[in-house]
């Protein structure tokens, strides 16, 4: 693995899944730019650490399973993954729930000089939806 699939490893275990948000200011670049930031998050680098927070407060007991980290030619890193958790905190408007979640997506990441420039990705947030409105969320 290369040191762009290394960083974006990074951003994902020790930021989202750990929750050290505040290690986001350092890997991603002051002009980041999510293609596809989620309704209401701010496409740049404060939205992106914003969003971070939200889901590490969130979601407890997160885990994380990659199925495919690549990284290509050009500094791009596609990462396939999955993370589960209990909704114990709002979520997307959803009040906590207390179920255990999935939500699974695609990110393409493209890096240079050590730092995440650009975002694009798609998220499947439907066991989420189904299970924390199902119990009242």
């Amino acid at each position: 693995m290369g040191a762009d699939a290394d960083l974006v490893r990074r951003l994902t275990e020790e930021v989202y899944l750990a929750g050290n948000v505040d290690l986001a200011d350092e890997l991603l670049a002051d002009d980041f730019v999510s293609h596809d930031p989620p309704p209401g998050v701010d496409p740049g680098k404060r939205g992106q650490i914003e969003f971070a927070r939200d889901v590490v407060s969130a979601f407890d007991e997160r885990a994380l399973e990659f199925h495919d980290l690549t990284e290509t030619i050009d500094g791009r890193v596609v990462e396939n993954w999955a993370m589960t958790g209990i909704h114990s905190g709002e979520a997307f408007g959803v009040p906590p729930s207390g179920q255990r979640v999935r939500v699974r997506g695609v990110d393409i990441f493209r890096c240079d000089g050590g730092r995440v420039l650009e975002h694009w990705g798609a998220v499947d947030m439907s066991d989420f939806f189904e299970k924390a409105t199902a119990a009242g969320g």
